[in-house]
């Protein structure tokens, strides 16, 4: 199916998996302040920069690569915490967020094809306007946003859409309300990272359910430990890991045995 591309709301190329979108100022309500507290499925940025990045299970940070892609997972920004620059630095980017499945039709800049977006990043090709009015009604065409070329590698091809009943996208917005689900991550488990003394454990303050398994990796170039009530790590050497499966409701301190300023407290809830 060949539709004529709208005008790009992005005129440029944008590195895919460095740079996230910045945020213009009349969008955000976006407090400076930085904070240590924050959980897998929040939403943060540094103290300096206004880039917005989704915080994952997996500890890592992934890129908004622009607005549009934001827009179909959240409304504002009123949710974003922000964080010290240098419990930014700690965390590592673990690649780019694509478009909520369901929420819009997309047009490779270069490639004439339309698809719908489905889970996991998928790219469904719809064969026919028939098939795209089925889809998404009268409108259809309202509903298509160009995706430049740089950001179709964060994307895989599928298998073409060739009957409405291959595809639902309310079936398909319903299945996939959040991030995590999109890139099916395993929300058992939960990634902190041991940065340096003056960057701390990010986060420093962490919220999780009852039975989740926390893993403390350590990103500094030196020996650090996990120790407090029931926690007790032993040496976690540079780039290695300790894992602890929480299964009691309740708030649990800890502190790094070498280098005790470092401080981190685990709420397990139900």
């Amino acid at each position: 199916m060949r539709i004529n591309s709208r005008v790009m709301a992005i005129a440029t190329a944008i590195a895919t998996m460095s740079t996230s979108f910045v945020p213009a100022a009349t969008h955000a309500a976006m407090t400076n302040e930085p904070s240590a507290v924050f959980s897998p499925g929040d939403l943060i940025k540094g103290q300096s920069t206004s880039s917005v990045y989704y915080y994952a299970s997996n500890g890592k940070r992934y890129v908004f690569p622009n607005e549009k892609t934001y827009f179909t997972w959240y409304t504002d920004f009123s949710t974003v915490k922000t964080i010290s620059d240098a419990q930014l630095g700690v965390i590592a980017i673990g690649g780019n967020v694509t478009y909520r499945p369901g929420m819009k039709m997309l047009k490779i800049t270069t490639d004439p094809r339309t698809y719908v977006v489905d889970q996991g990043g998928i790219l469904r090709h719809v064969g026919s306007e028939q098939l795209a009015n089925t889809l998404y009604g009268l409108n259809w065409k309202n509903v298509i946003e160009d995706l430049p070329d740089p950001f179709f590698i964060n994307y895989r091809v599928g298998t073409a859409i060739q009957t409405a009943s291959d595809y639902n996208p309310a079936n398909v917005k319903t299945l996939t309300t959040t991030i995590a689900q999109d890139k099916q991550f395993d929300e058992t488990k939960v990634t902190i990272s041991i940065g340096s003394p003056s960057s701390g454990i990010v986060p420093a303050s962490t919220t999780v359910k009852k039975g989740v398994q926390i893993t403390w990796t350590n990103r500094d170039n030196q020996l650090h430990t996990v120790v407090g009530t029931g926690i007790d790590s032993g040496n976690i050497q540079v780039g290695q890991s300790w894992s602890k499966t929480f299964d009691t409701v309740g708030s649990f301190d800890y502190h790094c045995g070498i280098h005790t300023s470092m401080q981190g407290t685990v709420n397990v809830v139900q």
